[in-house]
């Protein structure tokens, strides 16, 4: 997904417009939270300053995301004489700005916002915040409000072992995985013989499912020893790039995480047994 490029000065944000008279916005696509038609800005929000515009409301329809969901609701309602809602993932690298609309007819006196979040297919399982302040036209943030959110737990979180991957661009990549035996379960042999499979191959062939993941699972106890899993660049689907993320997890607990980046080099291999960049190691004891 792709914000829309837009000059930097579409709101009058006074910390940062100087100077900025035809400069292109930040894409924000090595941010953990998109927003489509948003305008990204690196780094942390400006300071809050004396009289700057409220938040009167945020409503989230759940507080459970998921990585690589597109499709999360936010919205709510800003004190006058906000023109802009700023919209940030704690921990994230940087925040989005969208545009204040007209009044809601919950609240027919204020402006209000509406934003569909997106989150990267890399997004680490955890806690994080939402932090939503409202903007002025003379670029004064207001006070933070803040929400919780919590990654949904996975199907895979009860497996004996998963090792799943995930990417950020409608590209096909393809996991592999050897097992401690030497046995490698990818697309073309989706069965170990010891409990392992493959759940789906996706993307296959640029058929485009938007899934965008790919777990071996473990149902029964794993055989004891040396994990390797590589990531392959099957193809990249007219994509520019494909960030990609693979964990492994014991019972829902972490053995290792690890992230990466396809590039169209990458795709030029050989796409059999052993292919793929080396990604992650780990033990199962």
């Amino acid at each position: 997904m792709k914000a829309r490029a837009r000059p930097i000065c579409v709101w009058v944000l006074a910390a940062m417009a100087a100077g900025c008279e035809g400069t292109q916005a930040d894409a924000g696509l090595d941010a953990k939270l998109r927003i489509e038609g948003a305008q990204f800005f690196r780094g942390s929000m400006p300071a809050g300053e004396e009289g700057g515009p409220a938040v009167v409301a945020v409503a989230l329809r759940t507080n459970e995301i998921r990585a690589g969901a597109k499709d999360k609701s936010c919205g709510g309602a800003l004190a006058r004489p906000a023109t802009a809602a700023a919209i940030a993932l704690s921990g994230d690298l940087g925040y989005w700005v969208v545009p204040a609309g007209p009044p809601a007819v919950e609240t027919p006196e204020l402006p209000s916002f509406e934003a569909t979040l997106a989150f990267a297919p890399t997004l680490a399982s955890g806690a994080y915040q939402l932090v939503v302040r409202a903007v002025d036209g003379a670029g004064r943030f207001g006070l933070p409000v803040e929400r919780s959110l919590s990654t949904a737990a996975a199907a895979d979180d009860d497996a004996e072992l998963a090792v799943s991957l995930r990417w950020d661009t409608e590209a096909d990549l393809d996991l592999h995985v050897v097992d401690a035996r030497g046995v490698e379960i990818w697309k073309r042999n989706i069965n170990s013989g010891d409990g392992a499979i493959l759940d789906f191959d996706s993307n296959a062939a640029c058929l485009i499912d938007g899934r965008r993941r790919e777990t071996v699972l473990w149902k029964t106890a794993p055989p004891a020893g040396h994990y390797i899993v590589r990531v392959d660049t099957f193809s990249l689907c007219q994509a520019q790039t494909a960030r990609f993320r693979v964990e492994a997890a014991r019972r829902g607990a972490s053995l290792g995480a690890a992230e990466g980046l396809s590039t169209e080099a990458d795709a030029r291999f050989p796409h059999d047994r052993g292919a793929g960049v080396l990604a992650l190691e780990f033990d199962v004891p």
